[in-house]
């Protein structure tokens, strides 16, 4: 559906909410609860949300009695703030849809959907072989994150679930584009972001194999064990747990120096996100 009532918004949850109208200029509400109840929208677009989900996820366990009332005037606000005037008319991107609401995203964009599809794209990529095009689609994907996902909004359950699964998609994703660049030689290239990045993820164990392969294969194996040694210690730190198999088995390939050069072992190839 063209949504010819509204302009055309670029919405971000990719960092702090935000909104841009087709002038450029930013129009996101200021008050907190209008921010809970658009960001529930982008997080679940197309689809329905009871009158019910979306009280809770404002008021919690403890909605006033004019919950109902109220919700359908932040619903007005949202619209106004929209371009539409605050109607429910079919040419509203946020439709009266029973039991409840139902945001409709055509007409609009999303840096999530753009991020999703240039990831999906960097997946078909690398599968049918061309592992440099991945990766170079995979940092302009990464370049649309403005921090935390929803940062501004992570207080209510479903919008904590939601930037939870967001922080993993990032994640995941950046371990993809250095794999692929470390498969393409570049390890001294990614040193220096590497250190940056385990200081921030202390004990994931990918970004520690990757720091200790860069280190080791750019003549530095005394600090790819102590990068061994530091998420060794955060595991055992955070949950009483020792490294993979597969990080010991790299620490003894770094102590016996029985290869002249690490490489990485792929992980399985990218999916399209559901």
């Amino acid at each position: 559906m063209v949504h010819t009532g509204s302009r055309d918004m670029e919405f971000g949850i990719l960092g702090p909410l935000s909104l841009i109208d087709s002038d450029g200029r930013s129009c996101a509400p200021g008050a907190l609860k209008l921010k809970i109840l658009l960001a529930n929208f982008l997080v679940r677009p197309n689809r329905t949300m009871s009158t019910h989900q979306l009280i809770e996820e404002i008021w919690g366990g403890f909605p006033p009695r004019t919950a109902t009332t109220a919700l359908q005037v932040y619903i007005s606000n949202i619209r106004k703030i929209l371009g539409e005037g605050g109607s429910r008319t079919e040419q509203s991107s946020i439709l009266t849809r029973p039991p409840g609401y139902v945001f409709e995203l055509a007409g609009h964009g999303s840096d999530l959907h753009r991020f999703e599809q240039e990831r999906d794209e960097a997946g078909r990529l690398e599968a049918a072989g061309d592992t440099e095009g991945a990766a170079r689609l995979l940092r302009t994907a990464l370049r649309r994150w403005r921090g935390r996902a929803l940062a501004d909004v992570r207080c209510t359950p479903r919008l904590t679930a939601a930037a939870r699964r967001l922080d993993e998609l990032y994640i995941a994703s950046y371990e993809k584009s250095i794999e692929l660049e470390l498969m393409m030689g570049r390890d001294a290239e990614l040193v220096g972001e590497l250190y940056a990045l385990a200081g921030e993820y202390p004990s994931r164990e990918r970004v520690h194999e990757f720091l200790m392969v860069a280190l080791y294969n750019t003549g530095r194996p005394g600090e790819a064990l102590q990068a061994y040694m530091s998420i060794r210690n955060a595991l055992s730190e955070q949950s009483g747990l020792a490294p993979s198999h597969r990080l010991r088995g790299l620490q003894q390939a770094i102590l016996s120096r029985s290869i002249d050069v690490l490489s990485i072992r792929p992980q399985s190839p990218m999916r399209s996100i559901a």
